[in-house]
């Protein structure tokens, strides 16, 4: 009897840890463009901060909200470059977007890209168009 009571409780409790593992690993995603900005502020000037202090930029910026406004330098399928020098990866498609064409973007700062030498910005969305 005192072993069956053993491992129920064993159950009971391997499944506790289990569902609070669970919950943890399992967060709510984030909605970027519903958060507030952390900074708002021109693609070259977030980079030539990043640049001065790369380990004091990366512990103020990283993982935050960011808007950016910069011209268009390069499109891919999903992404965008501005100022050649940041890479955003967009939520949504492309919507008439242009080499040139000067915009205004939401996203996630997530780091710097050692092989392109760029920085990246992911969950962006087009807030405004020029």
């Amino acid at each position: 009897m005192k072993t069956k009571n053993f491992i129920i409780l064993a159950l009971v409790f391997l499944g506790a840890i289990g569902f609070v593992l669970f919950s943890y690993a399992q967060k709510e995603h984030r909605i970027i463009h519903t958060e507030k900005a952390g900074i708002s502020t021109t693609a070259i000037t977030f980079y030539s901060a990043y640049t001065r202090d790369k380990e004091a930029f990366n512990a103020s910026h990283l993982d935050k909200a960011v808007e950016l406004k910069g011209r268009i330098t390069a499109i891919e399928s999903n992404s965008i470059v501005l100022d050649q020098k940041i890479a955003v990866t967009l939520e949504r498609g492309l919507i008439a977007l242009k080499i040139n064409k000067k915009i205004t973007i939401k996203g996630r700062y997530v780091g710097f890209d050692d092989l392109l030498e760029q920085l990246k910005i992911d969950q962006a969305e087009v807030t405004s168009t020029q």
